[in-house]
């Protein structure tokens, strides 16, 4: 059966890829950092931050298509470091939002930190020793599960609210609104930071394994677009209470959600630094996580991201002028 699959993934890839960017891109926070800004600053800057998590890897394959000397310069010693470094902090929030997910439920936090041990176990020895297809067979196969799950919860938790709303705040003054537009434009220099979707832009070049090529902007738009399907549930869910029941249902959502986006960070650092050191850097990213769980979901989330702004401005900027000096030298 598994044969069967990765035949139909190598005939027709297009779909997969875009299923296993929306799964890696979503991470944790995307449901719970909605519910949270929805709280604390109102519905509309939380609906702008969820326009800028769609529009992030949109923009991504539309740069990437035609800014090409961006590539080259991902592939530079500097950068990888760089990368290495952020992804720590990436594979982090999510291992945090696995750990506070099942809070509200009989696992409490120490069944979820057992979870978070036993999922970084299992995609360290799986993606040492299978790479990229089984990363986009997991992923996937983990968003049709996402998909799934997050209209069950809506559905039930509407039953149960009897349609009713809860009141919160719309956040239509200058703060709020400020809050929504800078945390959206913070992601979406995002997918510049994630080896593997460079990685995919590499793959799906090479063609190593008999993969048929695509025009891999389609698959960063439809990635998006199914990224942004995933944020209207995101929305409705944010606008009422759950039952015990329905909390593990959450529970268990966004630790899938996480487990994808974990998987492709880990296998980022294999892509980055090879199996040896990845594999180091992996065993490090678990076993130093406990330092990082005070931070939250948020605040690992804030801090990474305003740490990424600068080093993708600044590798954008490059990319131009190198572009521009080709073009200079090809006219000369």
């Amino acid at each position: 059966m598994l044969s069967n699959i990765v035949r139909k993934f190598k005939e027709s890839p297009t779909a997969y890829y875009a299923m296993s960017i929306a799964a890696s891109w979503a991470g944790v926070g995307s449901l719970m950092n909605f519910r949270t800004l929805t709280y604390d600053n109102g519905l509309i800057p939380a609906i702008i931050w969820g326009l800028g998590n769609s529009v992030a890897c949109i923009l991504f394959g539309l740069i990437a298509q035609h800014l090409p000397t961006v590539r080259g310069i991902m592939r530079t010693k500097v950068i990888t470091y760089i990368l290495g470094f952020l992804t720590l902090f990436q594979t982090w929030t999510n291992m945090n939002g696995i750990r506070e997910i099942f809070e509200d439920t009989p696992i409490g936090t120490t069944g979820g930190t057992v979870i978070v041990y036993a999922v970084c176990a299992f995609f360290i020895v799986l993606l040492l020793r299978y790479g990229m297809i089984r990363n986009v067979l997991t992923d996937s196969a983990s968003w049709y599960a996402v998909y799934g799950l997050i209209i069950l919860l809506t559905v039930l938790a509407y039953i149960t609210s009897g349609g009713a709303v809860k009141s919160v705040p719309m956040g239509t003054d200058w703060a709020n609104l400020k809050v929504g537009l800078w945390k959206g434009f913070l992601l979406l220099p995002g997918p510049f930071t994630y080896a593997y979707f460079f990685e995919l832009l590499d793959y799906n070049d090479s063609n190593s394994d008999a993969t048929e090529k695509v025009n891999i902007t389609a698959s960063f738009t439809m990635g998006g677009l199914m990224f942004g399907f995933y944020m209207l549930f995101s929305c409705a869910l944010a606008l009422v209470d759950f039952t015990p029941a329905q909390n593990i249902i959450k529970a268990v959502l966004i630790t899938i959600v996480a487990i994808s986006s974990i998987s492709s960070f880990l296998y980022s650092e294999y892509i980055l630094f090879g199996k040896k050191i990845g594999l180091v850097v992996d065993i490090f990213i678990t076993l130093f996580w406990p330092l990082v769980v005070p931070l939250g979901v948020m605040g690992v989330w804030t801090l990474m991201s305003e740490i990424r702004i600068y080093l993708v401005a600044a590798l954008l900027v490059v990319a131009l002028i190198k572009r521009a000096l080709a073009r200079k030298g090809a006219g000369a």
